[in-house]
Parts: C-alpha cells; structure tokens; sequence
C-alpha cells in the first residue's frame, strides 16, 4: 500500500534483484540465491570462516514515469538491516546508462550480523526543492539469512535447543532463569528452549509414558506462551493483512479472538480493540491453538489417579 505524503511519489514498482554473492571474494553457489524466495543463505559448512559477504544488487524503477515526473536530482539506496543486532548499512547505489536502473555492491560483515538482515531499497530526490525526499519504495524486500542451508524462506516458527547463559547467545543471558522465550524480530519467529534449565530437556524428550501427561502439559505451556507472544507482535500497529509469519497468526487466531466476525471485519476490529477484554480474548484463541485444555485436563486426571493409588 502506497503511503500517503504530502508530495508526488511514484507509483509504479521498485524492483530489487541480489545478482550474485561473494563470500571474502569467493562466488556463492548460484543455487543459494533464490529469485523466488528472495532470500539467500549463507550457511555453508565449507566456508564456516568467512568474515564478508559482498551483494551485487541492480534496482529498477518504472522508466516512463521516472522520466516525466517533477522530481529532479534523484539517488537510489539500499539499505541492510537486522533487528536483532540493530545493525543497518546504508548505500548509494550508481546509475547506469539505462534511465531508471542503478546498480553497486552491499557489503554484510559477518561480526555485525547473528540471524537474517532485511534488504530493502529506496529512491530519494528532490521536489519543490527539498531535498532528500522519498518518492518511492521496493515492496519485496530480500532476505539475508546466515543460518540457513537452502534459500527458501520459511513461515513457521524454528524451534533451538540453547543454553541461555552461554556467551555466544548475549541476547538470551538476561532470560537465562527462564525455561523458555520467544523471539519475534526476524523474519522467522524463533522458539527458544533453555538447555541449561535442569530438566527441561530431560522431561520434553522423555519417552516414558509415565511423564507423557506431564510432558504434553508442558509442551502445552510453551505452546501458549508462544501463541501469545506471536499474536502480539503480529497484531502490533497492524491496520491491514501485514504478509508472512504475522498474517499466518493473525488468520489462525482471529477467529478465536472475534468469533462472530469476518475475517476482514475481525482485522479491523483488532485495530480498534485494546484493554482486558482483548487480552481474555488471546488468552482463550492461544490456549486453543496450544490445546491448553485437553492436555492440562489429561495431566490433572493423572495426578489424581497416583494420589488414588498411593492413597
């Protein structure tokens, strides 16, 4: 959706294209960069050393109107981001001889990113002579992912096993008393389970029937929590369908959330919603997608039937 400003912007599409991928100066197989997905994936075993990642990206604007429009001294950037380590690189792109097309290197050094950095790109200009005016947009932004083997981006949650108060994790030591904890700012949602909290893994593997009641009861537990954390983030300043992760949420849940609405009427609702009577809500909409009910149900009736026995 095109916002709007009180200036002329363009209308048509930004387009972003990654054309290949240098590894400390060494091509990245073509088959880790997907046009389809807009993603590419730096995790290769055979190269676990590398320190940077150069992207030759070209942008493309629609030429006519770039042409014809009142806006003069015009400049391309593209941007890199990643929320989690609040790194941000910002180039110039050059403009080549073909109107409306630039292109340049983006360079990702591996010690500033942990997960997936967003590329995004941009055109500035000036118009009624202020300058640095933003006139458009790209809409499909890639996706620079350091932890994945195939290029294809993903829109469930990724469940890691990790000691929270190992060093090489410093955004999980200030939860290392917790058992578990969501993380929302990537592009892939990720559900953290603390290995060095005694006897968490221990209960979630077990195979044993006899910890099966307890083990679904907890599993429930962290199901719920993390529809919770998901529901929020997705639901967060949300005034249309937001795409990916965030919209899967929101189309699982909102019928939960507002039963006796449409789809497009419960967004719109949610937009408007807020206080204690949305959170119970939630509260009912998570607990169902965790099966809360059936499996805390199931446990309860386990402890009272060894209290039996032992009695």
């Amino acid at each position: 959706m095109k916002r709007i400003l009180p200036y002329p912007i363009v209308l048509g599409e930004l387009l972003l294209e990654i054309r290949e991928v240098r590894l400390d100066d060494v091509a990245l197989p073509i088959e880790m960069i997907s046009a389809e997905h807009r993603t590419v994936a730096l995790h290769r075993i055979e190269r676990s050393g590398w320190r940077t990642a150069r992207l030759a990206v070209t942008v493309r604007g629609p030429r006519d109107e770039l042409d014809t429009g009142p806006w003069r001294s015009m400049s391309c950037l593209v941007t890199l981001t990643e929320r989690r380590t609040n790194a941000h690189t910002a180039v110039k792109l050059g403009m080549t001889s073909e109107l409306g097309v630039w292109s340049g290197h983006v360079d990702l050094h591996r010690d500033e990113h942990v997960g997936k950095a967003e590329l995004t790109a941009c055109l500035v200009a000036t118009i009624d002579g202020i300058a640095g005016r933003e006139i458009a947009v790209g809409n499909n932004p890639w996706l620079v992912d350091l932890q994945a083997k195939t290029p294809a981006k993903r829109d469930d949650v990724i469940t890691r096993w990790v000691d929270f108060n190992d060093e090489a994790y410093p955004w999980l030591r200030p939860y290392r008393a917790d058992p578990w904890t969501v993380d929302t700012s990537s592009e892939s949602p990720t559900l953290y389970l603390n290995s060095g909290f005694e006897g968490l893994r221990l209960l979630l593997n077990s195979p044993r029937s006899a910890d099966h009641a307890a083990k679904d009861a907890l599993a429930s537990r962290i199901a719920m929590d993390m529809w919770n954390v998901l529901f929020d983030t997705a639901a967060e300043n949300v005034k249309e369908w937001p795409g990916g992760w965030r919209e899967s949420v929101l189309r699982r849940m909102l019928p939960d959330v507002f039963p006796d609405l449409s789809p497009e009427d419960a967004l719109r609702e949610l937009a408007n919603a807020a206080g204690g009577a949305l959170r119970a809500r939630v509260l009912h909409a998570a607990a169902k997608q965790a099966r809360m009910p059936a499996a805390l149900g199931t446990y309860i009736r386990s402890v009272r039937d060894v209290e039996q026995e032992d009695g």
